[in-house]
């Protein structure tokens, strides 16, 4: 299967847009796009922070959306391009008339191909390990994070139990906001291997500010969705962005642990927010902590919680907190 040509349901401006900045489109609303660590892991042998924390292969890792442009919240740090950054509104962007999950999986591995085929020539100079990039080809670590919110796609257990069933590892990230989705996903065949809830804000009025939803109860939600992370079998992972001046004083931090004592979550990571993308348009550099900062808030979210900081990387200002 090859890229669809006729998206209608986008805008020609932002579909041009995605497409410039690496999108490769796997049906009407469904793309990959490759991440920079695939590239690193590939060219410079320096995995993801991901590598190091779970076992997950970087260069044999396929980032993906089922939702792109659909989501519920508009992040001030959110990277990735968004209509209102092209003088859109979110009801011009795809909704409804879904692909079939097996359609999407085909067209995803079709394109995660063709993104890796730019690398022959350097396996043939030596810059890039044969055996690597044949490797590269077969991904078996599947990232359901690069755009949208996938809960919004309906057929998203179908398209796990896919992946799954091809032998890849699959890590979701939600952004919580559709409980009963999340809640379907507790079939042990359509849940995730890893289970991420992005958790920015330590209370209505943060979120309010800083995800600006499109609808003020989500943030009822998303706690409906917390309260659901103990009922999965797979580990869950709070996934706290920090942004200085937002969520990182110390009132922020006693907020966090509250409601990751809610969760029960399995793990926490806390990532310093990164100045780069469409995110410069809201944020400044000065929002983007340092990692001793990212350090600090993480050692005072261990003493309150009793999560332990477990390990970190220093360049992708990151740490993970276990029970």
């Amino acid at each position: 299967m090859t890229a669809t040509e006729d998206l209608q349901p986008y805008p020609a401006k932002l579909y041009a847009l995605l497409k410039k900045q690496g999108y490769h489109w796997a049906g009407k609303h469904s793309a990959t796009k490759k991440c920079k660590w695939l590239h690193e892991s590939l060219v410079h042998n320096r995995p993801c922070y991901k590598e190091k924390f779970y076992g997950v292969r970087s260069h044999r890792c396929l980032q993906m959306s089922p939702a792109v442009l659909n989501c519920m919240t508009y992040c001030l740090h959110c990277w990735r391009a968004m209509p209102e950054d092209v003088g859109l509104t979110w009801d011009t962007a795809f909704h409804g008339d879904w692909d079939a999950a097996e359609t999407i999986v085909e067209g995803l591995l079709y394109e995660h191909k063709r993104i890796l085929s730019g690398y022959k020539a350097q396996v043939l100079d030596g810059v890039v390990d044969e055996v690597k990039y044949k490797e590269a080809l077969n991904p078996n670590q599947i990232a359901i994070s690069l755009s949208g919110e996938p809960m919004l796609y309906p057929h998203l257990g179908d398209m796990i139990r896919i992946f799954k069933d091809r032998g890849c590892t699959v890590f979701l990230v939600t952004s919580g906001v559709l409980p009963k989705a999340l809640e379907s996903l507790r079939d042990g065949d359509a849940e995730p291997t890893r289970l991420y809830v992005s958790l920015t804000s330590p209370d209505k009025d943060a979120y309010m500010k800083i995800n600006r939803p499109i609808r003020p109860d989500l943030w009822s939600f998303l706690m409906k969705s917390l309260d659901l992370l103990k009922e999965f079998r797979c580990p869950t992972v709070i996934r706290i962005t920090a942004i200085n001046g937002w969520n990182m004083s110390r009132k922020d931090i006693g907020g966090f642990a509250e409601l990751i004592k809610r969760s029960g979550c399995s793990d926490i990571e806390v990532k310093g927010y990164m100045h780069v993308g469409f995110s410069t348009a809201r944020l400044s550099e000065g929002n983007m902590p340092w990692f001793n900062e990212v350090m600090e808030f993480s050692e005072k979210l261990s003493d309150i919680t009793g999560y332990r900081v477990k390990d970190s990387v220093t360049a992708s200002r990151v740490t993970l907190l276990s029970k």
